[in-house]
C-alpha cells in the first residue's frame, strides 16, 4: 500500500554506483530508512540533491512494517529552503543539528509533537537573521525536553550549579566533576527561558559559548546511552569566533 508522510532528512549514504540510502525522521512512522535507486545519476531525474541534511520532504512510500529499508514512489521538497543551504553559517549549524538528530533519534515509534517541533524550528533557522550563533544551544535544550531529560527552569536564585549527571540545580558544587559553574548555569537558565525570536538578546563571548556547548553535549552523553561521539561541533567553534 502506498502511504504519504512528511520526513526530515537526517543522513544519506552512497549505495552502489548510483543509489543512496537515506535516513529520515517522519511524522507518521518515526525514523525510517529508504532506498533511492538512481539518485546519483547524471540524468535530470536524479534525486540526491533532495536528501541534504534537514530537508523537509513530502514522501509517498510503499510502506511495510518491520522492513529495514522502505521503497519510495514519489518524493518532493515540502518546504524549499530560502537560505539554509546557501548560507555557510546556517548550513554548518544544520550539519551539526543533523548529526545530533541522526544519533539521538533511534526509535522507530512515531512522535508527532517531536516532528512538529523539528519542522517548525528548522524552518525558523532557515528564515531568521538574528541570533544564529546561539540557535544550536537553544535547540539542544529544547530538544532535550522531547527526549525526556530536560532540566526545567529553577526558581529565581543566584549562584546555582547545574548537576549534569542528575539534571538538577544545586546551591553547592556536586561531589563529582560533571557540572556547570554558576556563570555557565546562569547562561543555561537564560537559554531555557528565552524564545527563539529573542536569541539575539543573549550576548555571550566565544569561550563561554564553547564551554556551554561542551557542557550541553556532556549532558547528552550522560543521558542518551550509546549516543556516540559528536564531531561536527568543532566547526561551530571556529565559525562563531
Amino acid at each position: 500500500m502506498i502511504e504519504k508522510t512528511l520526513g526530515i532528512v537526517l543522513k544519506q549514504i552512497k549505495y552502489g554506483e548510483t543509489s543512496i540510502i537515506a535516513h529520515l525522521y517522519t511524522r507518521r512512522w518515526g525514523r525510517i530508512g529508504i532506498m533511492v535507486p538512481g539518485a546519483r545519476t547524471s540524468s535530470k531525474n536524479r534525486k540526491a540533491y533532495l536528501f541534504q541534511p534537514l530537508t523537509i520532504l513530502e514522501l509517498e512510500v510503499y510502506y511495510k512494517a518491520n522492513r529495514d529499508l522502505q521503497n519510495i514512489k514519489e518524493v518532493k521538497n515540502h518546504s524549499p529552503f530560502m537560505h539554509l543551504t546557501g548560507d555557510p553559517v546556517k548550513s554548518s549549524v544544520a550539519l551539526f543539528l543533523a548529526e545530533i538528530l541522526n544519533k539521538a533519534l533511534r526509535e522507530e515509534e512515531p512522535n508527532e509533537e517531536l516532528f512538529d517541533f523539528l519542522n517548525s524550528h528548522i524552518q525558523f533557522l532557515d528564515l531568521t537573521d538574528q541570533g544564529i550563533a546561539n540557535f544550536h544551544l537553544y535547540f539542544l535544550l529544547r530538544l532535550s525536553r522531547h527526549l525526556g531529560f530536560n532540566p526545567g527552569i529553577p526558581p529565581a536564585q543566584s549562584d546555582l550549579w547545574f548537576d549534569l549527571a542528575h539534571g538538577t540545580f544545586t546551591t553547592s558544587p556536586p561531589l563529582h566533576d560533571s557540572f556547570l559553574t554558576p556563570e555557565l548555569t546562569t547562561l543555561l537558565i537564560r537559554f531555557l527561558s528565552v524564545q527563539a525570536s529573542d536569541l539575539a538578546s543573549i550576548v555571550i563571548d566565544r569561550n563561554k559559548r564553547i564551554e556551554l556547548l561542551e557542557g550541553i553535549l556532556r549532558y547528552y552523553y550522560l543521558h542518551l546511552e550509546g549516543l556516540g561521539e559528536i564531531k561536527s561541533h568543532t566547526v561551530l567553534h571556529a565559525l562563531f569566533d
